[in-house]
């Protein structure tokens, strides 16, 4: 046994030595080849590559993945995950989308619905809530979201603002001091429609040549509302 000890006593300090100095390069390696794993969801498979390989890391594909909600070529996983210490060298492993592809969305300013949607159509974009606005430019297309020259993908819907020619209102005077050709010069100056027909009796006794109105004085109505004038003919 006492030649034992003596070579346990005797090995014991060169096996703490080895040791130790194995532990010391391990640690410096390990904190010379540590770098924080990018984050590359998101981006294309080149852009990915690029921003690996600046980091000393490649990129593989494992495969790909049919992805409405991301374009194209895009990464939507990533193995191991972004922002955390590996190893210089390590693989990043990647999962693709399959589609649907980026487009440029057209200006569509100043185009027809009709023109609008047969642009929209040839970059396979669909035309989404049609807003009316009041505006000179009438049936035209005044803007659009999203705005001419964005990108998005592909089948998602553009909403426009199209435009609607600005609605008038005129308020109607009380005419009961008025003759009929004083109504009808007061409604062909305004540009108004109106039609004159027979009053309506209906078993009132009314004056002979009265004149009424479809709509009571001091009331507002729009420029394309058709006013009736109602003559009393006694009958």
């Amino acid at each position: 046994m006492t030649w034992k000890k003596v070579l346990l006593f005797t090995l014991l300090p060169f096996f703490v030595f080895f040791v130790s100095i194995y532990l010391t390069i391990d640690l410096l390696l390990q904190a010379g080849d540590n770098v924080i794993c990018p984050d590359v969801r998101g981006k294309s498979v080149d852009e990915a590559r690029e921003v690996a390989k600046e980091t000393g890391l490649p990129l593989v594909v494992l495969r790909y993945e049919n992805r409405a909600d991301i374009p194209y070529n895009h990464i939507t996983v990533q193995k191991p995950e972004a922002n955390i210490p590996i190893r210089k060298g390590r693989i990043i492993h990647v999962i693709v989308s399959e589609g649907p592809k980026l487009t440029e969305v057209p200006n569509l300013a100043g185009k027809t619905l009709q023109e609008a949607e047969e642009t929209l159509r040839e970059r396979n974009l669909e035309v989404g809530k049609i807003i009316h606005l009041p505006h000179a430019r009438d049936g035209k297309v005044i803007t659009q979201l999203p705005k001419g020259g964005e990108k998005t993908l592909e089948r998602k819907e553009v909403t426009l603002f199209v435009g609607l020619d600005k609605v008038k209102y005129f308020f109607m005077p009380d005419v009961k001091e008025l003759n009929l050709w004083d109504i009808q010069d007061e409604l062909d100056a305004k540009q108004l429609k109106y039609r004159i027909t027979t009053l309506p009796n209906n078993g009132k006794v009314t004056q002979e040549g009265a004149l009424m109105l479809s709509l009571p004085p001091r009331t507002i109505f729009k420029a394309d509302d058709e006013v009736f004038i109602y003559i009393n003919s006694g009958g």
